[in-house]
């Protein structure tokens, strides 16, 4: 069963091996896992289930009988108009994971750490605003999303809070310098929209060590500036 579904979401991708890099699985275990051969680890099971968003019943019912996650509905739109569906997804040096992000502002930086996960139409954006910055509040209400996409090697992300609070848009391109901050660009919020902000991002891919320490790092609302 778990094959037979595996096959009909890899359907939604043109290439398997570029579904292959944004999953981090060998195209030949991967393979295996089509054919119904082998399924994976639950590391990699949950790795799979959220980047489909569908759960681990995969395992054993037919996709048609598990309740669908609807489409976010403006993705149609923005494939159509900004040209970010699969294929510019794949030709673009954005990668999936986990990535830290940190902003520079005047005299203090904020690290936030920030999940994309591409999807066929678009790539989306989620996370935390640490604890530390707002201690008083339910994870729903410090919970980020949002959206990316792509232009040549520049990308550009629009990054929100529940109800528009706390926006930001992203302009960023690939460091050339070759250190280990991955992007570097601008970030600008409507409370301070006439002075854009320096702005790196470290990918930090699917590195458990690593992004548990950027976590850490987020919670205490500490950032050392890259």
């Amino acid at each position: 069963m778990f094959g037979a579904n595996l096959r009909q979401l890899a359907k939604r991708y043109r290439s398997i091996s570029a579904l292959c890099r944004q999953l981090g699985v060998n195209r030949t275990q991967f393979n295996r896992y089509l054919s119904g051969e082998s399924v994976p680890r639950p590391d990699v099971l949950d790795r799979i289930c959220r980047f489909f968003d569908v759960d681990a019943r995969i395992l054993l019912k037919p996709l048609d009988e598990i309740e669908k996650i609807e489409e976010h509905p403006a993705t149609p739109a923005l494939t159509e108009f900004l040209g970010s569906g699969a294929d510019a997804i794949e030709k673009s040096p954005f990668s999936p994971g986990f990535y830290a992000v940190i902003e520079s502002l005047s005299a203090e930086h904020r690290m936030t750490l920030l999940h994309a996960r591409p999807l066929a139409q678009c790539t989306l954006i989620r996370g935390y605003v640490s604890r530390a910055a707002m201690p008083e509040a339910t994870p729903k209400a410090r919970e980020i999303q949002g959206i990316a996409a792509a232009s040549g090697d520049t990308v550009y992300m629009l990054t929100s809070q529940r109800e528009g609070h706390n926006s930001r848009v992203y302009l960023i391109s690939p460091d050339p310098t070759g250190t280990a901050v991955h992007w570097r660009g601008s970030v600008i919020s409507p409370t301070n929209a006439t002075t854009p902000e320096p702005v790196v991002l470290k990918y930090l891919g699917h590195d458990s060590t690593a992004i548990f320490a950027a976590a850490r790092l987020s919670t205490n609302n500490v950032a050392q500036p890259l």
